[in-house]
Protein backbone atom coordinates (compact mmCIF):
# COMPACT_ATOMS: atom_id res chain seq x y z
CA UNK A 1 0.00 0.00 0.00
CA UNK A 2 2.70 2.54 0.59
CA UNK A 3 4.37 2.01 -2.70
CA UNK A 4 1.02 2.30 -4.19
CA UNK A 5 0.10 5.34 -2.53
CA UNK A 6 4.00 6.94 -2.43
CA UNK A 7 5.01 5.97 -6.11
CA UNK A 8 5.26 9.44 -7.74
CA UNK A 9 7.20 10.67 -4.75
CA UNK A 10 9.73 7.75 -5.01
CA UNK A 11 10.29 8.30 -8.51
CA UNK A 12 10.46 11.63 -8.43
CA UNK A 13 13.56 10.92 -5.58
CA UNK A 14 15.35 8.36 -7.86
CA UNK A 15 15.00 11.00 -10.57
CA UNK A 16 16.98 13.62 -8.32
CA UNK A 17 19.32 10.89 -7.24
CA UNK A 18 20.11 10.08 -10.74
CA UNK A 19 20.50 13.76 -11.98
CA UNK A 20 22.54 14.63 -8.77
CA UNK A 21 25.32 12.15 -9.89
CA UNK A 22 25.45 12.97 -13.18
CA UNK A 23 28.68 15.40 -14.40
CA UNK A 24 27.37 18.99 -14.56
CA UNK A 25 27.42 20.82 -17.66
CA UNK A 26 30.64 23.19 -17.99
CA UNK A 27 28.17 27.02 -17.33
CA UNK A 28 29.83 29.67 -15.22
CA UNK A 29 27.79 32.01 -12.90
CA UNK A 30 29.22 34.98 -12.07
CA UNK A 31 28.27 34.30 -8.26
CA UNK A 32 27.54 30.94 -7.14
CA UNK A 33 26.19 32.50 -3.77
CA UNK A 34 23.36 34.20 -5.21
CA UNK A 35 20.32 31.96 -4.76
CA UNK A 36 18.71 33.34 -7.93
CA UNK A 37 21.39 31.96 -10.19
CA UNK A 38 19.43 29.17 -12.42
CA UNK A 39 20.92 26.71 -10.65
CA UNK A 40 19.40 27.49 -7.22
CA UNK A 41 15.85 27.93 -9.04
CA UNK A 42 16.21 24.15 -10.47
CA UNK A 43 16.70 23.58 -6.81
CA UNK A 44 13.88 25.39 -5.88
CA UNK A 45 11.35 23.51 -7.98
CA UNK A 46 13.14 20.40 -7.59
CA UNK A 47 12.38 19.92 -4.07
CA UNK A 48 8.86 22.04 -4.18
CA UNK A 49 7.78 19.37 -6.19
CA UNK A 50 9.28 16.34 -3.88
CA UNK A 51 7.74 17.78 -1.32
CA UNK A 52 4.42 17.81 -3.02
CA UNK A 53 4.22 14.47 -4.31
CA UNK A 54 5.37 13.06 -0.83
CA UNK A 55 2.61 15.01 0.83
CA UNK A 56 0.33 13.75 -1.75
CA UNK A 57 1.48 9.93 -1.66
CA UNK A 58 1.43 10.46 2.59
CA UNK A 59 -1.86 11.70 2.97
CA UNK A 60 -3.28 8.59 1.35
CA UNK A 61 -0.84 6.43 3.09
CA UNK A 62 -3.16 4.80 6.99
CA UNK A 63 -1.05 5.60 10.04
CA UNK A 64 0.91 8.49 11.40
CA UNK A 65 2.12 9.17 7.87
CA UNK A 66 -1.46 10.34 6.99
CA UNK A 67 -1.70 12.07 10.14
CA UNK A 68 1.50 14.28 9.59
CA UNK A 69 1.76 14.24 5.84
CA UNK A 70 3.42 17.98 5.80
CA UNK A 71 5.90 17.79 8.38
CA UNK A 72 7.03 14.45 7.12
CA UNK A 73 7.35 15.61 3.32
CA UNK A 74 9.35 18.56 4.12
CA UNK A 75 11.45 16.71 7.17
CA UNK A 76 12.45 13.97 4.47
CA UNK A 77 12.75 16.18 1.45
CA UNK A 78 15.01 18.11 3.29
CA UNK A 79 17.14 15.66 4.79
CA UNK A 80 17.53 14.44 1.19
CA UNK A 81 18.78 17.26 0.22
CA UNK A 82 20.91 17.47 2.42
CA UNK A 83 21.90 13.55 2.22
CA UNK A 84 21.81 14.47 -1.96
CA UNK A 85 24.87 17.08 -1.13
CA UNK A 86 26.98 15.02 0.78
CA UNK A 87 26.79 12.65 -1.51
CA UNK A 88 28.07 15.10 -4.03
CA UNK A 89 30.60 16.14 -2.20
CA UNK A 90 32.16 13.08 -0.67
CA UNK A 91 31.75 10.47 -3.08
CA UNK A 92 31.01 11.68 -6.68
CA UNK A 93 34.17 13.37 -8.24
CA UNK A 94 32.76 15.21 -10.91
CA UNK A 95 30.44 17.44 -8.46
CA UNK A 96 30.64 19.02 -5.40
CA UNK A 97 28.48 19.30 -2.01
CA UNK A 98 27.61 22.68 -1.45
CA UNK A 99 25.93 24.34 1.39
CA UNK A 100 24.16 27.03 -0.65
CA UNK A 101 22.75 24.58 -3.07
CA UNK A 102 21.33 22.50 0.68
CA UNK A 103 19.55 26.02 1.45
CA UNK A 104 18.04 26.18 -2.14
CA UNK A 105 17.15 22.34 -1.19
CA UNK A 106 15.26 23.76 1.72
CA UNK A 107 13.78 26.62 0.39
CA UNK A 108 11.93 24.53 -2.37
CA UNK A 109 11.20 22.47 0.51
CA UNK A 110 9.46 25.28 2.22
CA UNK A 111 7.66 26.54 -1.59
CA UNK A 112 6.64 22.89 -1.72
CA UNK A 113 4.86 22.82 1.56
CA UNK A 114 2.90 25.96 0.78
CA UNK A 115 2.03 25.18 -2.57
CA UNK A 116 0.69 21.41 -0.69
CA UNK A 117 -0.97 23.40 2.22
CA UNK A 118 -2.86 25.56 -0.65
CA UNK A 119 -4.07 22.93 -2.80
CA UNK A 120 -5.00 20.47 -0.04
CA UNK A 121 -7.22 22.89 1.35
CA UNK A 122 -8.59 23.96 -2.24
CA UNK A 123 -9.59 20.23 -2.75
CA UNK A 124 -10.61 18.74 0.75
CA UNK A 125 -7.98 17.10 1.26
CA UNK A 126 -6.36 16.68 4.82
Amino acid sequence: MFIKNNWPGISWAIIIFVLSSIKPPAIYFPDLFDLFTPDKVAHFIVYAILVFLLALGFVKTPGILSRNHFLFSVLIAATYGGLIELYQGYFLADRVGDWVDCLANCIGCAIGWIIARLFFTRHSLK
